[in-house]
Order: C-alpha cells, then structure tokens, then sequence
C-alpha cells in the first residue's frame, strides 16, 4: 500500500476541511466520518491519518476505532 494519492481524494479532503468552522461542523464530521469508517474491513488508520498532510492539509482529530468526537469538541470549547 501507499504511493500517490488520487487528486480526487485530496479535494474531498480540503473540502471537508473547509466546511469544519464551528464546533459544532467538526462534531458532526467525526461521527459521520466515525461511522463510516467502521464500515471498512481491515482499514489502516495510520495511513488514513497520513492523508491529510499528503494532500497539504490538517484534520482537527485522528481517526481511529475509538474516537471519542465528544471529548474532541469540548477539547475545541475549552482551548
């Protein structure tokens, strides 16, 4: 695995990216994002975590099978 990251996949992701304004938008993503991501047999969280920095981006949270997106947005309300 790995190697180029598809054009296509880099838009979706800084798209993503940039309808996250509020704590609220972030919240929502991660569990959608949680969600689907439980979905994927055998998914390999580091890379899926690599991506955004591959695609010269950030996501406000990592991903993996026990996120807590709750913790994550009161993390955002605190700072």
């Amino acid at each position: 695995m790995g190697g180029i990251v598809a054009p296509g996949c880099c838009s979706g992701i800084k798209a993503l990216n940039d309808t996250e304004k509020t704590n609220k938008d972030v919240w929502t993503a991660c569990y959608c994002i949680k969600d689907q991501e439980a979905k994927i047999p055998g998914l390999n969280y580091y890379r899926v975590n690599e991506l955004p920095g591959i695609c010269g981006t950030t996501c406000p949270f990592k991903l993996s099978p026990s996120i807590d997106c709750s913790k994550y947005v009161v993390c955002l309300l605190i700072n």
